[in-house]
């Protein structure tokens, strides 16, 4: 036995079906892994162009808005994103100002001054509202606002599950992960969308 392995370790000829078999499944596997990536570039990219199409019907808005309207903006949503179900998804719209008074006529930049937040609604179980304190920690994301102006804060997730078994893939060294390679097993994709209303103030109005 012993003789056979040396003999067939020093043996140089080979085989092209057993090569094209392994070439084979390196290229499906390449080919597996690459759409995974697509695939969740492409639902960003749609959630994304979602989130601006709800933000720009709200910014169009002439009428009062309330709960109604806000579940009705998160299954337009679902639909154009093309969520599996309702579970995959929440909608969070929130309505801030900056006051202006006669004697103080500043913008808003949420840190000399800032937002005010005049109304949160979510159109999801599970997700908190937004308070006064959370929307002006959002001050980074949000543009500075003239004094006495109005503006829609549209949040939206998405939450992605790649189709392949390659996520949340790591390699341990010593009992801790020192690198990890795919995609995570869930992938929650998240838009922070402000827009200022074309026409007039967006109005909230809780029978809507």
């Amino acid at each position: 036995m012993i003789k056979f392995f040396r003999k067939f370790r020093q043996r140089e000829e080979g085989s092209v079906a057993i090569e094209g078999l392994f070439g084979g499944l390196l290229v499906l596997g390449w080919f597996v892994i690459a759409f995974q990536f697509y695939e969740a570039f492409r639902m960003r990219s749609q959630a994304l162009r979602a989130s601006y199409t709800i933000a720009d019907m709200v910014s169009r808005e002439r009428d009062s808005i309330g709960p109604n309207y806000v579940s009705g903006l998160k299954q337009i949503f679902d639909f154009i994103s093309f969520a599996p179900n309702e579970n995959y998804t929440w909608l969070r719209l929130s309505i801030i100002t900056c006051g202006a008074t006669t004697s103080d006529l500043r913008a808003c930049d949420g840190t000399n001054k800032q937002f005010t937040l005049e109304k949160s609604y979510t159109a999801a179980s599970g997700v908190a509202i937004h308070t006064q304190s959370s929307i002006n920690a959002e001050a980074d994301r949000i543009p500075m606002m003239a004094a006495g102006d109005t503006a829609v804060v549209l949040e939206t997730s998405y939450t992605f599950f790649p189709i392949f078994s390659i996520g949340d893939k790591a390699l341990k060294l010593d009992g801790q992960n020192w690198t990890r390679q795919g995609l995570s097993s869930r992938i929650r994709m998240s838009n922070f969308v402000v827009t200022r209303p074309r026409g007039p103030r967006t109005v909230w109005n809780d029978t809507k």
